[in-house]
């Protein structure tokens, strides 16, 4: 997870103005909480002005902390089901293993725990620009192209259910030269879409018997009656 802890958003494409409406959107959702754990995992989620009033813990892995835990994607240093929150600001897009982290993140929430994921849209014009290295600074390209419905097929195997997608989009009649969110997919048309805030819930799990009932068949007794 080295790489997740080297990220700034002024490296990355678009990264001051997607900020800007990341925190915004979680400030909003994040006041819904009182007490509990919450989780984060990378350099770029630490740096955002979270409230600190609403969680009993906050958990932060990465590098530069007071208090460094230091941990594999695939060894999260968490129990299961014990926290209720986790965010994650394009880990998966610069992780080795997105599928593979997503996994321990579901393991480690709580059910009902909720999960905030920011995730960059693939092919997006910030992200072909830092391709072709256009502009003064060289922008930090990211290592996964996850688009939104292979991201929504992990949910969808490992137990979440999507409760909020949030299309952080570009107006193509302004020039690319500000951002707004659009709550609805159907209207993201309208918008270049350069990333994804996506709010998803850890199922509860039901329950299920362990082996099928025994059956025997029905003994009869003598007479008309049976032994059912």
């Amino acid at each position: 997870m080295e790489r997740l802890f080297e990220l700034s958003w002024p490296k990355m494409p678009a990264g001051n103005r997607i900020r800007y409406l990341w925190q915004e959107w979680l400030q909003q959702h994040l006041e819904e909480y009182h007490g509990t754990y919450l989780l984060s995992l990378d350099s770029l989620t630490q740096s955002l002005s979270l409230p600190d009033n609403v969680f009993e813990y906050h958990i932060r892995i990465g590098d530069g902390l007071g208090h460094c835990i230091q941990a594999k994607p695939d060894q999260l240093p968490i129990m299961t089901d014990s926290v209720q929150a986790v965010i994650m600001s394009h880990a998966l897009d610069y992780g080795d293993n997105p599928s593979v982290l997503l996994g321990e993140v579901h393991r480690s929430l709580a059910p009902q725990g909720v999960l905030y994921v920011l995730l960059y849209a693939p092919m997006s014009p910030w992200t072909l620009k830092a391709r072709m290295q256009i502009g003064r600074r060289k922008k930090s390209i990211p290592v996964q192209s996850i688009g939104i419905r292979r991201y929504q097929d992990w949910l969808d195997l490992l137990g979440f259910r999507t409760l909020e997608t949030e299309v952080v989009g570009c107006p193509w009649w302004r020039g690319f030269k500000e951002f707004e969110k659009k709550s609805e997919m159907s209207n993201s048309w309208l918008s270049a879409p350069i990333a994804y805030m996506i709010k998803a819930e850890k199922k509860v799990s039901t329950m299920t018997p362990i082996s099928p009932l025994e059956q025997r068949e029905a003994l009869a007794l003598g007479g008309k009656l049976a032994n059912v």
